[in-house]
């Protein structure tokens, strides 16, 4: 796995100027609004580096919106050939799992398991992906393409189909994360908290999931709402054999705590999450149509958890430095006419705030190496990431883009 996780220690001439990086703050006081497991995983990325920061939660306790499942799939994400994409999912993958057993070894509870992750060739286009990957000469405990007696084999129930399977992968509890993260002596929680402005002593990160663009400094940002509920049902003697987490078009667990966790609908530019029994049918059909017999052996089915999450249009997360839009839109005009060769000036941001967000579905995943990626850009810390990784999730990406196509 080396070429897709080596971890460059990059300076700022190898990056464009429009996504130069910021000066570093002499300051190490940081507020952080939103208490999921971005905000948390920021807090700790800080906390672990001397800083004192304030956790704002609007909420009542930790992990209630987006990160309220009771349980979610942590499964890197793989492309046919070789992207800068897949290597930021390989890589926030490794990044996750490392982070875990940290936090264990530090006597932190977290509940999750390594149980392994089946990805079902559910359809002619999957099926052709994991025909080239198997291609690619991935090492067996990264990821294995298997035909369907294997991938039965390793599920522990009848699979029709064959799978990718990832040996390291598994589920993890969001809310059992964040407590865990949290647990620090550098790190004030404060519950019931609802910040209106971004005002505050030290720099300010903005990691608050569905309601990252509700400020004049982010509202430039192209965040689309996605409302998505699972549902769960109590395991039987037949359904509890499920050994691995299993993908389809949505996903579903093994037996936790005597119930499975599966769907997830998928309904876009929904600002609110409404739990409905509607959305369980929808689930409960998707997993008949790919796994019938499974379904017909569960128990009573329930509504689990409604949700909102956050997407960009190129379905990567956005963290760094805001940009100054007005210094964006002045110096970097230019672009329009296709010049990248002339001498630009480096990027100017928003003074003392910060973005960790539109993570989508897959935050638990990707938002441990997205803290310390941000952490390292407000410590002046060599990036845990290459050039190209960084300027492809940074905030101003979407600004650029638009210059560049004069509007």
């Amino acid at each position: 796995m080396q070429r897709w996780l080596s971890i460059a220690q990059q300076t700022s001439d190898a990056i464009a100027p429009w996504f130069a990086l910021p000066q570093v703050t002499n300051s190490k006081l940081a507020t952080v609004v939103g208490g999921g497991v971005a905000g948390c995983q920021i807090a700790h990325a800080l906390a672990e580096r001397g800083w004192y920061v304030t956790l704002l939660e609007r909420h009542s306790r930790l992990a209630t919106e987006a990160s309220g499942n009771r349980a979610g799939v942590l499964l890197p994400k793989m492309t046919a050939e070789s992207s800068w994409g897949e290597a930021f999912y390989c890589q926030a993958f490794v990044y996750a799992l490392k982070q875990l057993r940290q936090l264990e070894q530090a006597g932190h509870t977290v509940e999750w398991a390594q149980c392994g992750a089946l990805q079902l060739a559910h359809e002619p286009r999957e099926a052709a992906r994991q025909q080239a990957i198997a291609k690619r000469a991935f090492p067996a405990d990264f990821v294995q393409i298997v035909d369907a007696s294997t991938a039965s084999a390793l599920a522990g129930i009848p699979l029709t189909t064959g799978a990718s399977y990832f040996p390291q992968a598994g589920w993890v509890n969001p809310a059992s994360l964040c407590a865990a993260l949290v647990a620090h002596d550098r790190i004030e929680v404060r519950t019931l908290s609802d910040s209106t402005t971004l005002a505050g002593e030290g720099i300010t990160i903005i990691a608050s999931g569905r309601e990252a663009d509700r400020w004049a400094q982010t509202a430039f940002l192209p965040f689309q709402p996605v409302m998505g509920q699972t549902s769960a049902a109590a395991a039987s003697p037949a359904s509890a054999r499920l050994k691995t987490t299993l993908g389809h078009e949505g996903y579903l667990t093994p037996s936790v705590a005597g119930q499975h966790i599966f769907g997830a609908t998928f309904v876009r530019n929904q600002h609110e999450p409404v739990l409905n029994a509607a959305a369980d049918a929808v689930n409960t059909q998707q997993l008949r149509d790919y796994l019938p017999d499974f379904a017909d052996s569960l128990g009573a089915i329930t509504s689990s958890h409604a949700a909102v999450r956050m997407t960009t249009p190129d379905r990567y997360p956005v963290v760094g430095a805001l940009p100054d839009l007005e210094f964006f839109q002045q110096a970097y005009a230019p672009l329009r006419y296709g010049n990248p060769r002339q001498h630009y000036p480096q990027a100017q941001y928003q003074p003392n705030v910060f973005i960790a967000a539109g993570f989508g579905s897959r935050g638990l995943t990707t938002s441990g190496l997205s803290a310390a990626l941000l952490a390292a850009v407000l410590t002046g810390e060599p990036l845990p990431v290459q050039a190209t990784l960084y300027q492809q999730l940074h905030p101003a990406r979407f600004l650029i883009r638009q210059l560049k196509r004069g509007q």
